[in-house]
């Protein structure tokens, strides 16, 4: 059981970083507005370590999801199915891109110069 929450762990991660850096290659600009802006301080914005933050905490609210469907599983003695973690992961990732998606959509356009 160790090594499938380990499996499960590697690939959500890897959902959610992918799923910020596509919204940052998407969306250029985005991360910088002031409703979504993760760093303090603005000159940081583009940074890794801010990229690395943003997917961490994705994970982390992916993984409330998914750790109640472990526990859930193990208190009734029914183990999940291989792919009900993974898929509940996308399912918040998507949901997650499409307010990004509709939050870039409403984003007013910059001035000609």
């Amino acid at each position: 059981m160790l090594s499938r929450i380990l499996r499960d762990l590697a690939i959500t991660s890897v959902i959610c970083l992918g799923e910020r850096v596509i919204e940052r290659v998407l969306f250029p600009g985005l991360h910088r507005t002031a409703g979504r802006m993760a760093a303090a301080d603005p000159t940081r914005a583009d940074d890794l370590s801010t990229l690395i933050a943003e997917a961490l905490g994705l994970l982390a609210m992916v993984w409330l999801f998914v750790g109640a469907l472990y526990a859930i599983g193990f208190l009734i003695r029914r183990p999940l199915r291989p792919l009900v973690p993974t898929l509940v992961a996308l399912l918040i990732v998507v949901l997650i891109f499409a307010g990004a998606v509709a939050q870039w959509s409403t984003l007013p356009t910059p001035p000609a110069r």
